[in-house]
Parts: structure tokens; sequence; C-alpha cells
């Protein structure tokens, strides 16, 4: 099992896409930023089993991975999706960039206090893009044509 799907263990897929609910997830062009972002959290009190940084090759893998693991139903809620502009937008977005070399950071944030919490210790490490998945939709903090 991936390190990537041993650590969304408070995640579900929605319409045939992977759907990290109660997470912040955040790329970087590079690893050390990734990382660097890590450990500021470490800092602000998130341990690891809350917090990880990965390579784009690892999140390539786990889109695999989660294909795989959900089929050919799996690919056709997917293409759905597409057809009606769902979240799968920024997952394809995240695929891309990750294939280019982006590497990504995600931190369990189970309430909005959490989260905000977690902006303000990644909001200076300035990511790429960076959102919030929780059962009402997607919060963009930054990326994503964020105005």
């Amino acid at each position: 099992m991936s390190r990537l799907m041993s650590f969304f263990k408070h995640s579900d897929t929605v319409w045939g896409i992977f759907y990290p609910k109660h997470y912040v997830l955040a790329a970087y062009s590079h690893i050390a930023d990734a990382e660097h972002a890590k450990e500021a959290l470490k800092r602000a009190g998130w341990s690891d089993e809350d917090v990880i940084a990965v390579p784009g090759k690892e999140v390539v893998q786990f889109a695999e991975d989660d294909l795989m693991k959900h089929g050919l139903w799996g690919l056709l809620m997917t293409e759905l999706s597409r057809l009606l502009d769902t979240e799968v937008t920024y997952a394809d977005r995240d695929l891309a960039a990750a294939k280019k070399g982006a590497s990504f950071l995600a931190v369990h944030c189970p309430t909005e206090d959490a989260k905000n919490q977690a902006w303000k210790v990644l909001e200076p490490t300035e990511p790429i893009v960076a959102r919030y998945y929780h059962l009402a939709g997607i919060d963009h903090l930054v990326g994503d044509d964020k105005p």
C-alpha cells in the first residue's frame, strides 16, 4: 500500500474521483518546498499522522492505484464528472502538475478552525495552489484563478 493510500484514511471518492474530505491540499514547484511547509506545520503542532509531503511521482502512482481500485465504474463516473464540470477539473490539473514534477502537501483538518490554523502556517510558504475539501464543496485558498 502506498504512503498516500495509508495517509488518506478520512477521505472518499465522489463522482468517481478521489475526494480528500477534511484535508488541505497544497501544490509546490519542488519537494523541498513541500517538505519546508510540512516542517512548519509540525512546528505549529501537527503530527506526522496528520501531514504528508510527497513528490509528484507518488501522486501519479496514487492516481493510477485509485483507478485500478475503482475499475470501469469509477472511470465512467469520472467521465460523467468531466461532462458536468465538477471537481474532476482540479484533480486533472493536479495530476498534470504532478506529471511535470510538482510536489504536494496534505494536512488533515477535521474542522474549519483547524483549516484556518493550517492555512495561517501554509500561506507564507507560497503554494502554487491550495484547496480545502469539505462536505459542502471546496474552499479555494490560493490559485485556481482565485481573485
